[in-house]
């Protein structure tokens, strides 16, 4: 499905021929992925996956990610549109009928340690309640304009909530999902589509995940045995997260993305790649 340009932000114009061709790119300090796919036919490419075991530092993230891009031959080519989601712990939900721009500073301040200079940006989803406010990665902003000319960058919070709140195995009264990236987990409560929580820890054990989400569901007033609990992200049925949430959550469910990409061969896991999927 395609759900074409869901949020408001920075548009740089393209210094490049267009054609039909589609460019995702999903990126955070353990790993990116990324691939191509013909904007009228749906044909993908295979996903194309990396991962930093040890993490890398964010001023040499655009580094490792235009090695990679240049290296499978993305960078060089002409895109009809770039889009790149970007996964931390930089940001936070806003009510959006409190929200202000000229706030942006004061909004991530409460919950992030963040400098002065810091450059702080937000997704605007028009059918949701909330503006995601964060600091994303200048860095890999820069090189994406410098190599392509012209792209869309969204923080991954809000692909994942406004994916999950339009999903048609989400549509009830209550939602309540997962997602998992790399050792961070971000926990969110949706009741009619209105966000009623959201919080991202870091869990970098199986027990800690299982931990945060008991919390959430005390705090919450959910009972973990009545009420389905969406999964998306690094966290796969019968693995040491999955076992450690099915102690006391009796409803978990792997949420894959509503898509009608066709990839060269079929692919299982989507939900891993629940957000780079929905970029487009």
């Amino acid at each position: 499905m395609e759900i074409g340009q869901l949020f408001t932000m920075p548009e740089f114009k393209n210094k490049q021929t267009k054609n039909n061709l589609l460019l995702s790119i999903h990126i955070h300090v353990n790993g990116f992925s990324f691939f191509t796919h013909e904007a009228t036919s749906k044909k993908a490419s295979k996903i194309y996956h990396t991962t930093f075991p040890q993490g890398i530092a964010i001023n040499k993230l655009h580094d490792a990610l235009h090695t990679e891009l240049k290296t499978n031959g993305i960078i060089g080519q002409s895109f009809k549109e770039v889009r790149c989601s970007v996964e931390n712990n930089l940001a936070t939900l806003v009510p959006k009928s409190l929200f202000e721009e000229k706030a942006l500073q004061e909004y991530v301040r409460h919950d992030i340690d963040i400098r002065e200079n810091d450059f702080v940006t937000y997704d605007i989803v028009p059918s949701a309640d909330w503006v995601t406010v964060y600091v994303p990665f200048v860095n890999v902003n820069n090189m994406l304009i410098d190599s392509f000319g012209s792209f869309s960058y969204y923080h991954s919070v809000s692909i994942w909530l406004s994916a999950i709140s339009k999903h048609k195995e989400t549509d009830g009264e209550l939602s309540w999902s997962m997602y998992k990236s790399g050792d961070r987990i971000h926990i969110a409560l949706l009741r009619d589509t209105k966000l009623q929580f959201y919080n991202c820890f870091d869990a970098p054990s199986a027990k800690d995940i299982a931990y945060y989400v008991l919390l959430t569901a005390k705090e919450n007033d959910i009972s973990p045995n009545e009420v389905p609990l969406y999964l998306v992200g690094d966290v796969f049925a019968g693995d040491s997260t999955y076992k450690a949430l099915y102690s006391f959550v009796r409803s978990l469910n792997i949420l894959h993305p509503e898509t009608s990409l066709i990839f060269p061969a079929p692919r299982i896991n989507t939900h891993q790649d629940f957000c780079l999927l929905n970029l487009f």
